[in-house]
């Protein structure tokens, strides 16, 4: 089982957790809350930069949609399966849900914690954030 493929798993558990122990009613702002701390927590060698992206994801896509009560939405699983993937480096992962904003905001998180982050991840993260035109 793949980094991604745990981590799909995680968010599904999540979701059906949070509906099974709450007598069937489902709250998506818990769940996806502890979406984001799982995402955290997987990362947790990434440091503030794990909870920078979590945190990113919950209020900018999550708290901010206009459905909340559906997400995490296909769409914003997608969205985090992709963090994920940049977390881990996967230069050949399909980035293409993120906007020129979310490439912004990676860059500047990558920037704030690039001092304690070892040279081969700074490295492939800031050579994915210039591949899709953030650093210019």
């Amino acid at each position: 089982m793949t980094t991604i493929d745990k981590f799909l798993s995680d968010i599904q558990k999540t979701i059906k957790y949070d509906r099974a122990n709450n007598g069937g009613h489902y709250d998506a702002k818990r769940a996806c809350t502890q979406i984001a701390k799982i995402f955290a927590t997987n990362n947790r060698n990434l440091g503030t930069l794990a909870v920078s992206i979590s945190d990113y994801w919950l209020n900018t896509y999550i708290l901010g949609s206009q459905d909340l009560a559906n997400e995490p939405s296909e769409e914003n699983i997608e969205r985090i399966k992709a963090f994920q993937s940049f977390a881990d480096n996967e230069e050949d992962a399909d980035f293409s849900i993120f906007t020129s904003d979310d490439w912004e905001t990676l860059r500047d998180f990558v920037d704030d914690v690039a001092e304690d982050l070892d040279l081969d991840s700074l490295q492939n993260m800031m050579n994915l954030i210039l591949q899709n035109g953030a650093l210019e």
